[in-house]
C-alpha cells in the first residue's frame, strides 16, 4: 500500500509531522481529517518510509499493549452495556486502578476529543498508533450501526483470546528460556574464569595445556592485542544487521525462508492463518466493508510473505474477484482455509466460515506448541549438561594432569 508524508495543523494549533498508510491521496486526506487535522502538504513516498529524526514526532503514543487493551476494552463494554455516556465511560474507566499510567494518559486524550464532539472511531484513530487501525475500525461499524455495545463485546473476547493465547505460549517457554539463562551463565563463568585461571599452572610445570584452554588463551591474547578491530568488526556487524532488517526485501525473503523450514514454517503458518481468519471474520460480522476487511487483516499478519499475498487478494476484490482464487494461486495457504473461505463465499456466511476456520487453526497451534516444547526442555537439557559436563570433565582433567606433573 502507498504510504504518505504530511505535515499538517492538529486541533490544538500545533504543526505535526509524519507519514501514514493509504490506497490513494484522497483516502489519506480522508484519514487526516477525521483525526481532525488540516492537511498543509500530502506526498507520495516509499512504501515503508523513515522519517528523519527531526522530522518525527517524538511524543507520538506507542502502540498500547495488549493486555492494557483488552482491559481497557473489556472495562469500556461493560459500562456502555450498562448505558453510560461515551464520556462518562471513558472518565471511569481512566480511573481504574490497574490501567497503566502510560494507558490513562492516553484514554485522557480520547477523552478530550469526545468531549469536543469528536466520535470515539475518530478520537481513537486519533492517538496514532496507540490503537491499531483494526480497532478503530470496528468501533466505527459499530457506531454507524448502532450496535456499538456488541462490537466492543466482540473485541473484547477477541482481544482476550490473544492475551490468553500468548499467556499460555509464554508460560509454557519460561521454564526452557530460564534454564538457557543459567546455563550461558555457568558457561561463561566456566570459560572465561576458570579455565584461564588453570592455563599458567600448565606453562610453570613446562607442560602442553589441553586443546581447549589453549584455544581459549589464544583467543584471549588475540582479543587482547586487537581490540579494536575486535570493537570495529562487532560495530560493523551489527550495523550492517540493523540496515538488513530495515530493508522491506531482505526481511520478506526472510519470512520466506521461514515458511519453508520444516517445522517452524508450519506453526508460522497455523498462527498467521487463525489471525487472519479470526480478524477477518470478526471485521466482516460488524459490517466492515469486505474490502477495508481484506485489507486491515493483511495489515495485523507479522509474515510479509503472507500479508502480501492477502493485499494482492484484495486488489483482485477491488476489480470484482473474489477472495479465495487469488489466496488459491499464491500457493501459501492451506486447502483447509481454501474451502472454509469459499463455502463461506458461495453461502454468504463467510464470517462464520472463517470463525471456524480460526477456532480450528488456533486449537491446533495450542496443540503442536504445547507438544514442541514438551520436546524441547528434555533436549535442551540434555545439551546443556552435555557441554557443561564436557567443561567441567576438562577442567578436572587438566587438574589432574598438573598434579601429575608436580608429583613426578
Amino acid at each position: 500500500m502507498p504510504h504518505y508524508r504530511y505535515q499538517a495543523y492538529d486541533r490544538r494549533g500545533t504543526r505535526r509531522s509524519g507519514a501514514i498508510a493509504a490506497a490513494t491521496r484522497e483516502n489519506a486526506l480522508e484519514t487526516l481529517a477525521q483525526r481532525g487535522e488540516i492537511a498543509l502538504e500530502v506526498i507520495e513516498c516509499a512504501a515503508s518510509p523513515e522519517l528523519a529524526w527531526w522530522e518525527r514526532d517524538i511524543f507520538q503514543s506507542a502502540s498500547v499493549p495488549l493486555p492494557a487493551l483488552a482491559l481497557f476494552t473489556r472495562e469500556l463494554t461493560s459500562l456502555v452495556k450498562a448505558e453510560l455516556p461515551i464520556d462518562e465511560a471513558l472518565r471511569l474507566v481512566a480511573m481504574q486502578p490497574l490501567m497503566p499510567k502510560r494507558v490513562r494518559q492516553t484514554v485522557s486524550s480520547v477523552l478530550a476529543l469526545v468531549i469536543e464532539g469528536e466520535a470515539l472511531s475518530g478520537a481513537l484513530a486519533a492517538q496514532g498508533k496507540a490503537f491499531p487501525e483494526v480497532y478503530w475500525r470496528l468501533v466505527r461499524a459499530g457506531e454507524a450501526s448502532g450496535s456499538l455495545a456488541h462490537v466492543l463485546e466482540d473485541l473484547a473476547n477477541f482481544l482476550d483470546r490473544s492475551v490468553e493465547t500468548r499467556g499460555r505460549v509464554s508460560s509454557a517457554l519460561l521454564y526452557p528460556a530460564v534454564l538457557i539463562v543459567a546455563a550461558v551463565i555457568a558457561i561463561g563463568v566456566i570459560m572465561t574464569v576458570l579455565l584461564p585461571t588453570i592455563a599458567p599452572l600448565f606453562k610453570d610445570a613446562g607442560a602442553t595445556p589441553p586443546l581447549l584452554i589453549k584455544w581459549l588463551n589464544g583467543l584471549s591474547a588475540f582479543v587482547e592485542q586487537h581490540w579494536q578491530l575486535v570493537l570495529a568488526a562487532s560495530a560493523a556487524l551489527a550495523l550492517a544487521a540493523a540496515v538488513a532488517f530495515q530493508n522491506e526485501g531482505f526481511r520478506s525473503s526472510l519470512d520466506r525462508i521461514l515458511l519453508s523450514l520444516p517445522l517452524a514454517g508450519r506453526l508460522i503458518e497455523q498462527r498467521e492463518t487463525g489471525r487472519l481468519a479470526r480478524t477477518l471474520a470478526t471485521l466482516i460480522k460488524n459490517g466492515v466493508p469486505i474490502l477495508d476487511a481484506v485489507r486491515i487483516s493483511g495489515s495485523v499478519l507479522s509474515n510479509r510473505v503472507l500479508a502480501a499475498a492477502v493485499r494482492d487478494a484484495g486488489e483482485e476484490i477491488k476489480e470484482g474477484g473474489d477472495l479465495t482464487a487469488p489466496l488459491a494461486r499464491s500457493g501459501l495457504f492451506s486447502e483447509l482455509f481454501l474451502r472454509f473461505t469459499r463455502i463461506g463465499e458461495q453461502t454468504g456466511q463467510l464470517d462464520t466460515m472463517l470463525q471456524r476456520v480460526a477456532e480450528i487453526y488456533e486449537a491446533a497451534l495450542q496443540r503442536q506448541t504445547q507438544r514442541l516444547i514438551s520436546l524441547i526442555t528434555p533436549v535442551v537439557t540434555l545439551v546443556i549438561g552435555g557441554i557443561i559436563g564436557g567443561l567441567i570433565i576438562t577442567v578436572m582433567s587438566a587438574l589432574i594432569s598438573v598434579n601429575d606433573l608436580a608429583l613426578k
